[in-house]
This record gives structure tokens, C-alpha cells and sequence, in this order.
């Protein structure tokens, strides 16, 4: 009986961890309000039989595990004892505990590509969707007026669909390059089926106009072609550069402001948001601010500089009915810095040494001819997308973004089921030694 119960539980963790993958692109609210509380819900009553618990530590990484805890509460602790939690807004960390019902739920190599395929699908629908609404609104995407270029998206935000996409791309350019089917034929279709996808994602990518992302898919496409093989950099290059002269002015008129960015009150407000951040930090470097004293300090400040009126024009009148917008910096690691200060931060620090050091170990690309081409693949696309993930917080506030939060934490799953498999390789190694 306590085995057929077992067996329902894992089986409906695992149909949620599915979910998770899907929802991510078509519904935040399902997401976050039923399929999050219903997975960590399945996860805690697994943990009630022995059996489950053995598993799970065998596939934790248990000092691992111990710092992203850290890095997750401390800045809860820091906020309670400087004014209480809702001091700091949007603060999403909490998400990050999903990262153990998917290590649970997704042990086998056969889940993780049925997990990949899920969230794929969902991410398929949205990209059906902004297909047709570029079409649908082409006229307006090809005359952009002065400075605004309208971009495309469906159901996320236009900056949320950027960021996510780029990492989407990132995995299939992966798998286009890496995998291999023992049956030919079949090896044939799915490369033809990658490749299509493949395409369409970067024009979606390329039309949606993000400067970031086109600075951040730079360093991590030319990391994938030095994986396959290095001379493949010169021609990444050669067609970056014609591609380049290639693109229709409507997009390129918009790349030239990533270097005049004075001229782009996207890129102009974000250094007016630095410079201001900056001068917060200054002011209080240990635990943060609470927010809404940080935002009287950057109105007060954005008017002894004399940007209040652009900062207002430009950003603040638009979305003044969100608070977070007042106390906004566009950078995810300036805005953890001001919301918990040096002490947070030195826990955030750890984490992403503990995560680099991490992806640096993993190298099944090393011998690709005799490793699961799956393996090789995933390993690929998640050091690829993790990389992608942490440029692009140079210009957004990752942690305060749900999506990106759910993406981190899909990534960091798969990072610690392909090291996982690297002891499992080296146990092997050594034992047939």
C-alpha cells in the first residue's frame, strides 16, 4: 500500500515539476499561485518516507545546497532586523526551494529530456504567438518613431521574452550541435526539427530588439562554437559581421545606441540608475535600505543632479503604480547590494563562486566521442545559458523577476544533475580500476 502511495506522489511531483516547465511561458499566476505550492507540497510528503529521503541526499549536493540556503535566507534575516520583511520589495528568494523537488522528482536522464521537451513546448506556443503578432503589427515594428522601437513579445514582457528566448536558443543551438541519434534516420529528423526551431527562435530573438541580449549572446554562442570545434569562432564571426550589414536599419539603427547611449533614454536612465545606486550604497553599505526611504533618497537625489524631469518623463510617470520602479536600478547585483547590503551580497558572492567553480568541473565535452551526447549537449547549453543568465543582470533586476528566478533555478537543477553525473562517471572509472 505504502509503495502504491509512494509511486502516486512521485508520479504527481513529477507532473507538476512538467507544469512548472510549461506555465513558465504561458500563465505567471498558475505558476506561482497553484503549480510552485502544489510541488513543494508533493515534495514534503515524499520526504515522509525513508526510501524518498535516501534518494534525494544521494542526488544533493549537500555544501551546495547549503549555500544557496544561505544565500536565500540571510536576506530575509537582514530585512527582519532592519524593519521587517516588506521593507524590501519583491523579494522572490523563497522560489529558489524548488530547486529540491526537481532534484528529487527529476533523477533519470529520461525525465530531464521529457522536462526539456515540456518547457520547450511551452515556450513553442509563445513563440507561435509573437510570430503572429509580429506579422499583425509589422508596419509599426518597421517604422520606429525617434527613439521608440516597438518589440515584439506574447504573454511575457517584451524584456522577459528577450531574456528567456536567448536562453531557449542557447540550449538548441546545444542540442543542434551536439546530440546524436544511434538511428540515423531519426538523428536526421530531430536535427531537421532542431534546426527549424532553432531559427525561428533567434528571429524572434533578433526582432525583438533587446541590446543585452545581443551583447550577451555574443561571448556564449562563440563559447559553443570553440566547444564544437575552434575554427568554427572565425566563422561565427564572419557571420556576425555580415549579418550585421544584413539587418534591416530598423535593428541596427537600434544597436548603435548600445556605444551612443546618451542619445537612448533606455540606456541613459539605466547610468542615471547606476550613478544613483552608487551614491545609496555610500550612504548605507552594511544592511541596505528599507525601500521607501531609498526612494525619497533617489528623488532627492535625481533632482541635486537635474535629471528629476527626464528620470519622470522617461520611466517614473509611466509606472509610478509599482513602487519597485522608485527604487529600481536596472542591475541585479547593485540592487541586492542596496536592498541587503555588504552582508548580503557576500552570501550572493558565494553562491555564484560555488556555482562557477561547480560549472568548471563539469566537462563531458572533453571526451565527447565516448559520453552520452545528451550529457555533452545539456552540459553545453546550461554553462552557456548560465553565462547569458548572469550578463543579462548587468541591465535587469533578475532576482526581483520572477520568470528569471524560475529560470536560475531550472538551471541550477540541471547543473547539479550533470555533476552528479560526473561523480557517478569517476565512481564508475574508479571502481573499474
Amino acid at each position: 500500500m505504502n509503495k502504491k502511495i509512494n509511486l502516486i506522489i512521485n508520479k504527481t511531483g513529477f507532473v507538476f515539476c512538467l507544469l512548472a516547465g510549461i506555465a513558465l511561458f504561458l500563465s505567471e499566476k498558475f505558476e506561482n499561485n497553484i503549480v510552485i505550492h502544489a510541488l513543494l507540497l508533493a515534495f514534503v510528503i515524499s520526504m515522509i518516507f525513508r526510501e524518498n529521503r535516501k534518494k534525494f541526499f544521494e542526488n544533493l549536493d549537500i555544501e551546495f545546497s547549503i549555500e544557496l540556503l544561505l544565500f536565500v535566507f540571510v536576506p530575509f534575516i537582514i530585512a527582519y532586523f532592519d524593519g521587517g520583511i516588506d521593507t524590501r520589495l519583491d523579494n522572490y528568494l523563497l522560489k529558489y526551494l524548488i530547486f529540491f523537488p526537481f532534484i528529487f522528482f527529476i533523477r533519470s536522464m529520461k525525465r530531464v529530456m521529457i522536462f526539456l521537451k515540456a518547457t520547450l513546448a511551452g515556450a513553442m506556443i509563445v513563440m507561435f504567438l509573437a510570430t503572429y503578432n509580429f506579422i499583425k503589427d509589422y508596419k509599426a515594428w518597421a517604422t520606429p518613431v525617434g527613439s521608440y522601437y516597438p518589440r515584439i513579445t506574447a504573454i511575457l514582457t517584451v524584456q522577459d521574452f528577450a531574456n528567456i528566448m536567448c536562453i531557449v536558443l542557447l540550449f538548441l543551438i546545444s542540442f543542434l550541435l551536439f546530440y546524436k541519434n544511434e538511428d540515423k534516420k531519426k538523428n536526421r529528423i530531430i536535427k531537421i526539427v532542431l534546426a527549424a526551431i532553432t531559427i525561428l527562435t533567434l528571429f524572434l530573438v533578433i526582432v525583438n530588439r533587446s541590446k543585452m541580449v545581443y551583447i550577451c549572446l555574443l561571448p556564449t554562442i562563440f563559447y559553443i562554437a570553440l566547444k564544437k570545434r575552434k575554427r568554427y569562432i572565425l566563422a561565427v564571426f564572419l557571420v556576425c559581421v555580415g549579418g550585421y550589414f544584413l539587418l534591416p536599419s530598423s535593428i541596427s539603427e537600434r544597436m548603435q545606441y548600445i556605444v551612443n547611449y546618451e542619445k537612448d533614454p533606455s540606456s541613459k536612465l539605466r547610468i542615471i540608475f547606476w550613478k544613483t545606486g552608487m551614491e545609496a550604497f555610500r550612504q548605507k553599505p552594511v544592511l541596505g535600505w528599507k525601500w521607501e526611504d531609498r526612494k525619497e533618497f533617489n528623488l532627492d537625489y535625481y533632482e541635486k543632479i537635474g535629471v528629476s524631469k527626464y528620470v519622470h518623463e522617461n520611466f517614473l510617470d509611466k509606472l509610478s503604480e509599482w513602487p519597485i520602479y522608485y527604487v529600481h536600478t536596472h542591475n541585479t547585483y547593485l540592487q541586492f547590494l542596496l536592498d541587503f547590503g555588504i552582508v548580503g551580497i557576500l552570501f550572493l558572492v558565494i553562491f555564484f563562486v560555488s556555482t562557477f567553480m561547480k560549472a568548471v568541473s563539469i566537462n563531458f565535452s572533453k571526451n565527447k566521442e565516448n559520453i552520452d551526447s545528451r550529457l555533452v549537449s545539456l552540459e553545453i547549453g546550461t554553462k552557456a545559458a548560465l553565462a547569458a543568465w548572469a550578463i543579462q543582470g548587468i541591465t535587469d533586476i533578475n532576482l526581483n523577476n520572477k520568470y528569471m528566478i524560475i529560470i536560475s533555478v531550472i538551471l541550477l537543477f540541471l547543473l547539479n544533475y550533470l555533476w552528479k553525473e560526473k561523480i557517478k562517471l569517476e565512481k564508475g572509472k574508479g571502481e573499474n580500476e
